[in-house]
């Protein structure tokens, strides 16, 4: 396995280190897809309590599997208020997500912050409003090195912002068994309460 690189010693927004709450732990999906990452949190005991997703046929499969999670079909219509009044909880304990990847691929134009489809401004508006303990992010590599680094830098900053320590890694496909070529970038960002 890669070695994690950024920060390691995070804390979460309400300045605790390591560990999961053993019960009550929630989750927000933002850009789920048909919901891998919506598996792999309630693999790890989280609940999902909201969905968003764009596209037809994801959201038939989530509607299918999670027929009782409230969903958004459009990242600009989430918002915290949204969220509490469609779920009737104040913050989930994670929020995750792959914003759209197709900015940064290093298969495509790689318009990043120039590209319509660029939606990580919604994901941290979204972050920032509903303000959860944990956020992880799910991209392609070729984020880290998006015109020229300052997209990643500025994704680092606005977390700081948000007063979120980051830490950050990249896993190859072969990485987890799998024999395809491959690369994503995941970021764990852990919100300190000061």
């Amino acid at each position: 396995m890669p070695e994690a690189q950024g920060p390691c010693k995070m804390r979460d927004r309400d300045g605790q280190g390591g560990g999961m709450p053993v019960s009550g732990m929630t989750h927000l999906s933002l850009f789920s897809g048909i919901g891998g990452l919506d598996l792999a949190a309630e693999w790890a005991g989280f609940k999902t309590v909201g969905q968003c997703e764009f596209a037809d046929y994801p959201t038939k499969v989530l509607e299918n599997h999670w027929p009782n999670v409230p969903k958004w079909r459009d990242i600009h219509d989430l918002s915290g208020n949204a969220f509490r009044d469609k779920t009737g909880i104040e913050r989930p304990t994670v929020i995750s997500g792959g914003f759209p990847c197709q900015p940064h691929s290093v298969a495509g134009k790689r318009k990043a912050s120039c590209d319509e489809r660029d939606l990580w401004p919604e994901m941290r508006r979204v972050i920032s409003e509903i303000a959860p303990r944990w956020v992880v992010g799910e991209n392609v590599r070729g984020l880290l090195s998006s015109e020229d680094g300052r997209f990643f830098r500025g994704i680092l900053r606005d977390f700081a912002y948000m007063g979120y320590d980051v830490g950050w890694c990249t896993y190859g496909a072969a990485d987890v068994g799998a024999i395809h070529k491959s690369c994503l970038l995941y970021t764990s960002d852990a919100a300190d309460d000061k």
